[in-house]
């Protein structure tokens, strides 16, 4: 077992150390590399211990993609507990606070969202919005609509639909802020806060949560240098602009550290402490949920907010691993059937969103993991 854990711990280091010696020495133009300023990676296996690896530095890049000058505080090394924008490994949390929902009779997944709150199209359900099926668009530019929160969400809430609900798979972030409101409306409490009570406390991801705070946002991996909307070098403060334009958004905006990103794996193999799901509520998470003809055009299936099934660089596909990746260059992946946790942090939109990409660590991360 020992032997086992040295050489995922090797392994992740050659993953996480490439990715951070390609960033470092990019040109500040050209094609996409794969790599990232800062990485961060862990396999956790049940009796295995759980070996991990960080590298690089939080910042690197100013907005024309030339190195920060050397010394600058911008610039601070990749540590265990860094915080890394989730970016849509939140709809991970999202999806399991929706789950106690469930099981405790407060959610029915098949009602329509529109008896509790103003939707889209009266058809809609949670389970529509669950699995990417409620014919919503998939990004909204809602962080240049005038207004406040109430107002955003009202556009949410009146969207065009694009195809009617259940007859079409189409990821949609959309779907997800719509699922927060939802979650909101039904609880009378705040999704951040209703998600550390019903989710990160009890899986133990003490840490993670929505906006941290000042202190901890200034150690946490930059992301990109933003111009629509002018806000400059985003650190500690959601990337996604729809979500960082609604504050506690459903869809994106969850900061963690390893460890908690690890936690949420945890509860995805069903071994974490919390929150206790019962089988039926976990066999909506892990088990296909799209009608027959209905099908994502990827090699993935839908379950309820996770993605079941994880593609290798060769093109095979492990069917029983579960999970979501993240815009940001993240990804936490389960396999309930052996309990193993794999978990990939990067900030790989630094400085520019089109500079890099992590899709073959991605891959290489899971053949490690679970091939």
């Amino acid at each position: 077992m020992a032997q086992d854990a040295d050489e995922d711990h090797d392994r992740l280091g050659a993953l996480v150390g490439a990715l951070t010696r390609t960033a470092a020495s990019a040109p500040p133009d050209g094609d996409p590399l794969e790599g990232a300023t800062a990485a961060a990676a862990a396999v956790d296996r049940p009796g295995h211990g759980d070996p991990r690896a960080c590298s690089g530095v939080t910042a690197l890049f100013a907005a024309d993609g030339t190195r920060l000058p050397a010394g600058s505080r911008e610039i601070t090394p990749v540590r265990e507990d860094t915080l890394f924008d989730l970016a849509s490994v939140t709809k991970v949390v999202t999806a399991l606070t929706a789950a106690t929902l469930i099981d405790d009779g407060v959610l029915d997944p098949h009602s329509p969202v529109a008896e509790h709150m103003r939707a889209p199209d009266p058809r809609i359900t949670a389970h529509h919005l669950l699995t990417h099926t409620a014919g919503l668009p998939p990004v909204m530019p809602l962080w240049r609509l005038p207004g406040d929160r109430r107002a955003r969400l009202e556009a949410v809430s009146s969207a065009p639909l694009v195809t009617a609900p259940g007859t079409a798979h189409a990821y949609s972030c959309i779907g997800f802020i719509l699922l927060g409101a939802l979650l909101e409306e039904l609880t009378g409490t705040a999704l951040p806060e209703l998600a550390r009570r019903r989710v990160l406390a009890p899986a133990g991801a003490t840490s993670a949560g929505w906006e941290p705070c000042p202190e901890r946002a200034a150690r946490a991996a930059a992301t990109e240098h933003q111009a629509d909307p002018p806000r400059g070098l985003v650190r500690g403060t959601t990337h996604d602009e729809t979500a960082w334009s609604l504050g506690g958004a459903g869809n994106a905006g969850v900061f963690a550290t390893l460890e908690d990103a690890l936690a949420l794996g945890r509860v995805l193999a069903g071994r974490g402490p919390g929150p206790h799901l019962s089988p039926a509520t976990r066999r909506l998470l892990t088990r296909d949920q799209l009608p027959a003809g209905v099908r994502t055009g990827a090699p993935w299936q839908q379950g309820c907010g996770l993605r079941i099934g994880q593609e290798l660089e060769t093109g095979a596909v492990l069917p029983r691993v579960v999970g979501h990746p993240g815009f940001t260059g993240t990804s936490v992946l389960a396999d309930p059937g052996t309990g193993t946790v794999a978990v990939l942090l990067t900030n790989r939109v630094h400085p520019h969103r089109t500079r890099f990409t992590v899709e073959r660590s991605r891959r290489e991360l899971a053949r490690l993991a679970f091939g």
